[in-house]
């Protein structure tokens, strides 16, 4: 008997062990959908226009809303208090975002934030692309003037070359020069993937370097719909991925190093 009030005891507290299990899981995963449903930006933050050809200002946060204007590539807006009662989330094609509540020259509306950043955008000659779209040199001086050095770790070993850059937010840039081949992989935190692939596209000169790389582009999801990897097949490749930790990774391949150096 015992033995009997013993075996009902076990099996009700794995019962109760179990919905617990269950109840946590759930919460977790309403707390990501509640997280992912909010606006990235924070009210006062300063944004930058990512969309080549401008984005456009409207009245509601809709992309059929009345039009207030365009604001052009590289701009600012600044980021308002936001509206709690609407659902201001969409995806657009690829690029997937809020309707946020911002203001830019005085004239206060709706934008999409899938095309604004609050990355900077290359200022200097050097931080764009010279040469067909060989990027590596763009984003290795894009990475050095914005990031901040905190410090630099050499590894030489025969043939390989190895620079690692620590910058002062957590970012890092690994430069590896191995044989013919020279790699570049800059690690970008807090940042999402498409931020990472419109800061390339702001790097090339002219509108034809542009529709090819978007041709030349291959948008990767995964089973949730989620976009986690971009590759552009380029002379020079580059690889966009979402890590798991949520660092954005960005690699790019040359195999005519004095071209990357």
């Amino acid at each position: 008997m015992n033995n009997l009030i013993t075996m009902n005891t076990q099996k009700t507290t794995s019962k109760i062990t179990k919905k617990a299990v269950a109840l946590f899981l759930m919460l977790i995963f309403y707390v990501q959908m509640w997280g992912t449903s909010q606006p990235l930006f924070a009210e006062g933050a300063q944004l930058y226009v990512m969309a080549n050809s401008g984005l456009t200002l409207r009245a509601e946060p809709s992309s059929n809303s009345e039009s207030l204007g365009v604001v052009g590539f590289g701009f600012n807006v600044i980021v308002l208090n936001q509206p709690d009662s609407i659902d201001t989330h969409d995806k657009i094609e690829w690029v997937e975002g809020h309707w946020i509540y911002v203001e830019h020259d005085g004239v206060t509306g709706y934008m999409f934030d899938g095309y604004l950043s609050d990355l900077p955008l290359p200022a200097y000659d050097f931080e764009k692309c010279q040469l067909d779209m060989d990027l590596i040199y763009p984003i290795e001086s894009w990475a050095e003037v914005n990031l901040g050095l905190d410090h630099m770790d050499t590894l030489n070993a025969g043939t390989l070359n190895k620079r690692t850059s620590y910058f002062d937010m957590g970012d890092k840039m690994i430069r590896t020069h191995k044989n013919d081949e020279y790699k570049v992989e800059l690690y970008l935190k807090d940042i999402r993937l498409m931020d990472a692939y419109h800061l390339l596209l702001s790097m090339l000169d002219g509108k034809e370097s542009i529709s090819t790389f978007k041709d030349m582009s291959t948008f990767i999801e995964a089973r949730n719909d989620e976009l986690y990897k971009i590759t552009v097949d380029i002379d020079n490749p580059i690889w966009i991925r979402k890590l798991k930790n949520g660092d954005v990774k960005i690699t790019i391949k040359t195999l005519n190093y004095l071209c990357g150096s």
